[in-house]
Formats: structure tokens, C-alpha cells, sequence
């Protein structure tokens, strides 16, 4: 009797610690809690939940799986992490293409953070709760029609880029000035969008990937 009540309790206690389920609500707002202690209440309500925000668990069977945390009421299997757990920054005065606007609160076993969430991408005056004091993109423009530029083959182009090093956007604009099949040259400034100050102006020849001349 004593061994099997022994054997038995070895069976709850092994279920318990294996069954490390949440609410999939909970860990959502666990995530959303780390969130805004990053980035504030005014700029947190500009967030929401990203696509494939998934989740890390276990099977019984000790398989590693993932799913959508916004699938189902709680989380299957043993809750292992939710490194993948993202919101995406839909602000007014930040609607640029091609930039970075998802932030990652990644979460252990016990959805305590596993690393500060990353917020450096977010433009500062976002983070200072003030107006966006970024010259528009018309200025932009106006300055680079005023700079010495080589004759053009194309209209220029230009989109907003993260420094990863010096954590500063920068606008690049391309000056195409001679273009082949799988090549072009092109004259490259990098403009401070705060300022308008020319950072780099050089030449480049860039091609383009897997294409056969």
C-alpha cells in the first residue's frame, strides 16, 4: 500500500511539473506588461499583436513544437518560451516603408523577460512623447535637388535606413547615373532627417543578384 501510494504520488508530482500550461490571454498580457514598461503608456497604445507571435512548448511525448498564441484559451504541452512573441508599431508620424517597426518581448518558462526589450529602432522623439521633429520628406527631397548632383538617367530615389552601430535613422537616396542589365552605378548620399545634413555622399556600383549577362 505504502509503495504504490509512493508510486502514485511520484506520478502526480511528475504530471504537475510536466503540465506548465497558461492562459493564452495571460501570456499575452504579460507580454504587453514588459511592453509598455519599455516604451511607455502614450506610445504603447500605438502597438498590437504581430503575426506569428508563436510560442515554444513540449509535447508528453518530448517533442518540441510552436504555435500562434492567439490560438485557443491556453497553451498546449509544456510551456517552454515565448521568444517569438512580437508587436508591431502602427504610429502616424512613423508610416515609412521598409522600416522596422515590429519589437520582440521574448519570454522564459516563467514569462519573466529573457533579454530588455529592443527599442532602440524606435525613433526618439516616439520614445519622449513628442512631436516628430524629422524635416517631411518633401524638405528631404528639396535638399537633395540642391545638392551638385551627376546627371541622372532615372529620377532618384531615397528610403529610410536604421544604423545599427550609431542607432540613428539616416535617409539614402540613389542618383542612378548609368544602368545596365544587371548593374547599375549610382551616386549614394546619406542625409541626417533631423538636420538635412549630408553624412555621405559617394559612388557605388550595385548589382543585381542572380541575373546572367
Amino acid at each position: 500500500m505504502k509503495k504504490a501510494l509512493t508510486i502514485l504520488i511520484l506520478i502526480l508530482t511528475c504530471e504537475l511539473s510536466f503540465s506548465q500550461t497558461y492562459l493564452t490571454s495571460e501570456v499575452i498580457e504579460k507580454a504587453e506588461f514588459h511592453l509598455k514598461e519599455a516604451v511607455g503608456d502614450s506610445l504603447f497604445k500605438y502597438f498590437e499583436l504581430g503575426p506569428n507571435s508563436d510560442y515554444k512548448y513540449q509535447t508528453k511525448t518530448g517533442k518540441y513544437k510552436w504555435k500562434d498564441i492567439s490560438k485557443g484559451k491556453k497553451t498546449k504541452g509544456k510551456f517552454i518560451d515565448g521568444k517569438h512573441i512580437n508587436f508591431v508599431l502602427n504610429h502616424p508620424d512613423f508610416q515609412y516603408p521598409y522600416t522596422r517597426k515590429t519589437v520582440y518581448v521574448e519570454l522564459d518558462s516563467n514569462l519573466n523577460l529573457i533579454r530588455e526589450v529592443y527599442v532602440d529602432q524606435i525613433p526618439k522623439f516616439l520614445l519622449r512623447n513628442e512631436p516628430s521633429d524629422w524635416l517631411s520628406e518633401n524638405k528631404i527631397d528639396s535638399i537633395v535637388k540642391k545638392q551638385n548632383l551627376k546627371t541622372p538617367v532615372e529620377p532618384f530615389s531615397k528610403r529610410l535606413e536604421f544604423d545599427t552601430k550609431t542607432k540613428e535613422y539616416y535617409w539614402i537616396v540613389f542618383n542612378t547615373i548609368h544602368k545596365e542589365k544587371c548593374y547599375s552605378d549610382e551616386e549614394i548620399l546619406h542625409i541626417n532627417p533631423v538636420s538635412g545634413i549630408i553624412l555621405k555622399h559617394y559612388e557605388e556600383r550595385q548589382r543585381i543578384m542572380h541575373c546572367s549577362e
